[in-house]
């Protein structure tokens, strides 16, 4: 079969509220031939620039055995389907990708086990959910104890574009049946920035029953940290309970969001990441960059003559 391209747009994604569109993520669309022809694609793409392997006419039977720990050729690759139009999207892993994935949730799990509700919330990898006409994996979640279900997601894409990355935030939230009250979104770009999106269901309730799926995803948060060790540049905006727009320099996470319920204590409290913690978040992820740079280009340089 063929490779198909997708066709490019162009649009404006510093404004908050619903993004659009911008040049489009590396992608590659195949149609399903077989478990052999999918693991032989997926393993050839593994080390490739390409972000993401399309399958189109994959049978919801087809996915069960894909989505099988058996059958998935790379446990990392992340899938995405659509029982509607039996189309499965593998998101293909990354170095960056994986650094960045670690560190934010270290960042959150940090958080919890200083408030000692860790037995409260679940931290789980990629559960693979399913949410309306959606089965999903994100990088990570967080799960409250007494729904079994993600009621905070993180999704990472390294060098993907933002309006993909906003395409798959708002999936998770305004999918019929959602449990999922908000995701974080992390655009890693090829000089290394930082963008995180915090989006959030329009309506600011957070019982963890509510399932309105007309319900439109928000983006309520945006912050920019710029590649530079000696001196990383924070910057962003978040929207108020009103409505207003005001600038922003940290990420906000209220406590109800991934606990599942209210602070009852003086130790318990909303996240908040400030500035000095995104620093230390890009600073860690820069240098682990540089080292992995180091280390290309002194397996490539030749042997030294004497």
């Amino acid at each position: 079969m063929s490779e198909q391209h997708p066709p490019s747009g162009s649009q404006d994604i510093n404004m908050p509220g619903i993004a659009t569109a911008t040049t489009v993520t590396p992608i590659r669309t195949f149609k399903y031939e077989g478990l052999s022809h999918f693991t032989a694609l997926v393993r050839k793409c593994l080390s490739t620039d390409i972000q993401i392997l399309e399958f189109c006419e994959v049978s919801a039977d087809d996915f069960d055995i894909l989505s099988s720990d058996e059958a998935r050729p790379l446990k990392s690759a992340k899938f995405s389907y659509n029982f509607s139009t039996g189309i499965l999207q593998v998101r293909m892993p990354h170095s960056a990708h994986e650094t960045v994935t670690g560190l934010f949730r270290s960042l959150i799990d940090k958080e919890l086990f200083s408030m000692r509700v860790e037995k409260e919330v679940y931290c789980q990898s990629s559960p693979l959910t399913e949410i309306g006409v959606w089965a999903k994996e994100p990088d990570a979640c967080w799960i409250p104890d007494d729904i079994d279900e993600p009621s905070v997601v993180l999704e990472v894409g390294a060098s993907e574009s933002t309006p993909h990355l906003a395409t798959s935030a708002r999936g998770w939230i305004e999918a019929a049946g959602s449990s999922v009250m908000a995701c974080i979104a992390i655009n890693i770009s090829p000089a290394n920035d930082l963008v995180i999106d915090v989006w959030k269901k329009g309506e600011r309730t957070y019982g963890m029953t509510l399932r309105n799926a007309h319900v439109p995803a928000i983006r309520q948060q945006h912050i920019e940290i710029k590649n530079d060790l000696s001196d990383p540049e924070v910057h962003g905006w978040r929207v108020n309970e009103d409505s207003s727009v005001v600038p922003a320099d940290e990420i906000l996470l209220e406590f109800p969001l991934l606990v599942g319920r209210p602070a009852h204590n003086d130790w318990e409290h909303d996240v908040l990441l400030d500035r000095s913690v995104l620093i230390e978040l890009a600073t860690r992820f820069l240098r682990k960059q540089s080292r992995r740079a180091e280390g290309r280009r002194a397996r490539d340089e030749p042997p030294s003559v004497f």
